[in-house]
């Protein structure tokens, strides 16, 4: 990536997979710089703002995360990873319902516009992970059944499974769940 930016400095796209490169590497200060670069090159574009919300979101810094989602969102307010970004940060800040609120949104619209499995699978994950902390258990559970769907030999997925009917005091369910994973 450092030779596409050296050949044509103002091409954005490769300053954004140079910040993930450096994302990649847990180097944030040189993905940042990048994100950055990106951002000043390509106005218009929301995924610099979603990539540096992520980043301060990887090195713990809420705020500003949802500072950047936010003005993500405002840019393209129907893009289902801002909205399951939002959610992630909502879940890290323990306000579950919001995060429940953000994951449902985001659902929606890949409903509407017909996304591929790949975009909604973690999305599903991670409703999950909310409903169980709202100790709403069957509703984890069919969020993750939804994953599961989509990537059957997940053990996350059954770990999460397994995890949850444990917690509801399901536990036969909860070990055979466990040993699938």
């Amino acid at each position: 990536f450092s030779k596409a930016t050296s050949v044509d400095p103002r091409f954005a796209p490769a300053w954004v997979a140079f910040g993930n490169a450096f994302a990649a590497q847990e180097e944030s200060d040189q993905a940042m710089s990048a994100y950055r670069t990106a951002s000043r090159l390509f106005p218009g574009s929301h995924l610099p703002l979603l990539y540096i919300g992520m980043e301060y979101s990887r090195t713990n810094n809420l705020v500003l995360a949802e500072q950047h989602f936010r003005m993500a969102r405002q840019v393209s307010p129907q893009d289902p990873l801002v909205l399951n970004e939002m959610g992630i940060v909502n879940y890290r800040k323990h306000d579950y319902q919001m995060a429940v609120s953000s994951f449902l949104l985001a659902l929606e619209v890949c409903d509407a516009e017909h996304y591929n499995t790949d975009v909604t699978l973690p999305i599903h994950f991670n409703l999950g992970h909310a409903y169980r902390k709202l100790k709403d258990f069957s509703k984890s559970i069919r969020e993750y059944e939804k994953a599961m769907s989509i990537c059957p030999h997940d053990a996350s997925v059954h770990a999460a499974i397994g995890f949850t009917h444990h917690l509801a005091g399901n536990l036969n369910e909860a070990v055979e769940s466990y040993h699938k994973a």
